[in-house]
């Protein structure tokens, strides 16, 4: 991809992104609200008017390009007829490709794992299930590139996990696969590299762990666990430390240039009395998490 642009009227929504992605590799998509993640998708889909260039194995794709047989979408819903078995979805959606290859529908029931399946219906299936079916319906032309579009909003656990795992999969079998996503820690462990996007612009591109020491600069973030909201004494022991709430108002955390063990050493005697309320504190590398929050905060990478 070069210098893909996209403008809605006045609004900028992709600004001149530039991007290589080999065949083998598994690339995370992530950014704020409004980062251009859905612009993205969507100008590499031929869904929207674009300037800048698209070129797939030495084959330019331009706005009308037939491009099934290239790129595979696959949506954050099921997109399935519950009361046929997986082979009579794939059969239905195959005929509205146009596929000939009368094994196409195989290949792609092995390549999720749900070759065993085939006669089973889609109402009959676990959520992991589903979500392989829907892999398997967009992957029926062979493409070069499959698209994850956020494929494990709103799922159980078990399902992410499967979705996560055959895109990983996939990247092995040597497809190259984008996955959108705000499973940050899911994204930080499979993914080979990460595109970062804010306000239509690429902050980064590289593995996570390049991304993460680049950012971070040898920071550690300091995680405290509390067994109940802290008070005003407790929040005025922790106002030097600079800590933030975190996803629950027992957790907190803090980044710090300092000797970790100095740094907890120092907190736990400011708390003065009152460490008894610590339930847990933990250690860490800053992650993909930390930095979405610094992101959203100051649209940058590094302080």
């Amino acid at each position: 991809m070069r210098d893909l642009t996209v403008d809605y009227g006045q609004h900028r929504a992709l600004d001149n992104l530039s991007l290589d992605i080999q065949s083998g590799d598994l690339v995370g998509v992530i950014g704020p609200n409004g980062a251009g993640k859905t612009s993205f998708i969507r100008a590499l889909c031929g869904r929207l008017k674009l300037q800048g260039e698209i070129n797939i194995n030495g084959k330019d794709l331009k706005v009308g390009t037939d491009r099934r047989q290239h790129i595979a979408l696959v949506p954050q819903d099921i997109g399935l007829y519950p009361h046929l078995t997986a082979q009579e979805n794939l059969d239905v959606i195959g005929r509205l490709l146009g596929l000939k290859d009368k094994h196409a529908i195989a290949a792609a029931l092995e390549a999720v794992e749900m070759g065993q399946h085939a006669k089973l219906r889609i109402s009959e299936m676990s959520g992991g299930m589903k979500r392989r079916i829907n892999v398997a319906a967009a992957i029926l032309t062979d493409p070069s590139l499959i698209i994850f579009d956020e494929p494990t909003a709103g799922v159980d656990a078990p399902a992410r996990d499967t979705v996560h795992r055959l895109a990983r999969k996939l990247a092995d079998d040597g497809k190259a696969v984008i996955l959108i996503t705000h499973e940050l820690e899911q994204a930080e462990a499979v993914c080979d590299k990460v595109l970062v996007l804010c306000g239509g612009k690429r902050l980064a591109y590289d593995a996570p762990s390049e991304i993460l020491e680049n950012s971070f600069l040898g920071q550690r973030e300091v995680m405290v666990r509390y067994s109940r909201p802290p008070a005003v004494n407790v929040f005025d022991a922790m106002k030097p430390f600079a800590f933030k709430q975190g996803e629950l108002p027992t957790i907190w955390i803090a980044l710090t240039n300092a000797n970790e063990v100095s740094f907890v050493s120092a907190f736990m005697t400011a708390l003065n009395g009152a460490d008894d309320l610590v339930r847990e504190i933990s250690v860490r590398r800053p992650g993909l998490t930390a930095l979405m929050h610094r992101i959203e905060k100051t649209g940058q990478l590094s302080l």
